[in-house]
Formats: structure tokens, sequence, C-alpha cells
């Protein structure tokens, strides 16, 4: 069986050269290489090959991180030979991999940024964010019988490996902790014995809240949660303290560190969004 071709994206000029598509698209990018082409030319400035080591290393970093090579050659844009003669030459015809490449090919696959939304559904990720998420969820009442029925465990408990998930589960986990972090689980079916018993078994554990935790925060090793947030302290006193710090003007970003909270929960705090008992969003 013949292998399935990927196609250079559609606004490139490789479409244009070398598959035939004259799309509007794939015109006006083939028209403004040549423009460029040009004036490089008239100006003596004309290069049209650059080293190809940082590209390479950049993609493998990429790929060591979980993106395959076939994503990332479907998300720049560039041909699959293209890459893999990059990365590993023609071994057959005792060719090395790649020493330079055409300047618009190394800037499309430098421009691709690692995300955990272009992985695979089968990629293996740092758990670290998956984890920080449902402990957070069970901090505020959510039971992890709860959690894991809803990513759709057949078990009775959560069946994840501590360091290492697949791609699609840590996007399920991000998932339903948007959508259930300030939310009050009894709401949703969940008893309130239930409720005390999660918060209880997560405070025992010093785990901490979505309070605790700044957006861009959960994923990334190094960060830590805010940690006045687990000091006693009565909702009054914190709200009446944030807005004496905001009445003098003083930046959010500081105020959350004056505070010990995360940046977004005292923006929500302000702006009337989020409810200073418990972080739940205001109805």
């Amino acid at each position: 069986m013949t292998p399935t071709r990927t196609l250079p994206a559609h606004g490139t000029r490789s479409r244009y050269s070398n598959h035939g598509c004259r799309c509007e698209t794939c015109r006006t990018a083939h028209r403004e290489y040549e423009q460029h082409r040009t004036r490089q030319k008239v100006y003596g400035t004309w290069q049209p090959y650059v080293d190809a080591e940082p590209a390479r290393r950049h993609v493998r970093d990429l790929m060591t991180r979980g993106m395959g090579w076939r994503r990332i050659a479907n998300v720049s844009g560039v041909a699959n030979g293209t890459i893999t003669k990059l990365l590993y030459g023609v071994p057959a015809k005792g060719r090395r991999p790649t020493q330079r490449i055409r300047r618009e090919t190394a800037e499309r696959l430098l421009a691709v940024d690692y995300s955990a939304e272009l992985l695979a559904d089968g990629a293996l990720v740092d758990a670290t964010g998956t984890w920080r998420r449902i402990r957070a969820l069970v901090s505020v009442g959510w039971p992890k019988v709860h959690i894991a029925r809803a990513l759709g465990s057949v078990g009775e408990g959560l069946q994840l490996d501590e360091r290492l998930v697949l791609a699609s589960t840590a996007r399920r986990v991000a998932e339903l902790y948007d959508a259930w972090w300030d939310v009050d689980p009894t709401e949703h079916g969940v008893q309130p014995a239930q409720v005390g018993r999660a918060r209880r078994y997560a405070a025992a554990r010093g785990w901490a809240p979505p309070m605790a935790w700044d957006d861009d925060a959960f994923d990334d090793p190094d960060a830590r949660p805010h940690a006045e947030e687990h000091r006693a302290i009565s909702s009054a006193e914190r709200r009446e303290e944030i807005e004496h710090l905001a009445s003098f003007g003083t930046p959010t970003h500081e105020i959350a560190e004056r505070v010990g909270l995360s940046t977004d929960y005292v923006r929500g705090l302000l702006g009337g969004w989020v409810n200073p008992v418990r972080g739940k969003a205001a109805s």
C-alpha cells in the first residue's frame, strides 16, 4: 500500500511551485516570494540558503517533548521529505543530514512552538500539570471517584501514572478543570459529606486549591503555588486587603504577590466574577 503523501500547507511557495496549486493564497505566497527575491538580488543580498543546524535542533527539541516529525511537518507546511532529510539524510544513498536549507523552510520550522494542543493523542507528556489540576479540584470538594468517572475511567479510581500521561488525557483533565474549578460540587450530585471528605483529604496532603495557581503555572514543573493561600484568613479580610491595595493603584500582579494569591484570582475578585469565600464565580 502506497503511503499517503502530506502536501505543504496552502499559502506556501512550495505548494504553488512543486504541487501546481493555483489558489489565491498560494499565488500570493509565490508572488511575494518572487518580489522579495528580486529585491534581494538587486541589493546584492540574496542568500536563499542558510545553515540547517538551528532548524534541526529546534525540530529535535520539539520531538523530545512529544511532537512527532509528521505533526511538525503538518503544522509548519514543510514537506515530509524535507524534514526526514534534515533529520536523517538519505542513508540508502549514503547522504548525510541536510547541511543547508532554504531560508523560508528554516523560518517555518523555527516558527513552530511547542503546544500540548498540537500533540498526537497517543504522545506521552509530563503529568505534572494533570495532577496539579486534579488535586486542585479535590481541594475544593470534588472526590477523585467523580473526577475518574468524568474522565471515562472504568474503575473506581484515577489510574494515571505520576510521571507521564497521554496527551489526550492531559487535554481531557485540563478541559474538566476549566469546567469545574469554580463550580459547587453539590450542584452536580456530590453529597455534602463527600465534599467535606475530599477537602479534608486534600488539606491533609497540602494540595493547593485553584486560587493558589496562575493559569500558566500548572504545567511548569518549576512553578510553585502561592503558599499564603493556605493561611487561615477570612473572606472579609481577604477582600479588604485586596481592595485597599487596589485603591492606591497597586498593580494586580503586585497585589497578588503581597496577599499570596494568584494574579488571576485577584483580578477576578476585583472584577466581581469571583466569590471571595470559595473562589467561586459570582452568579
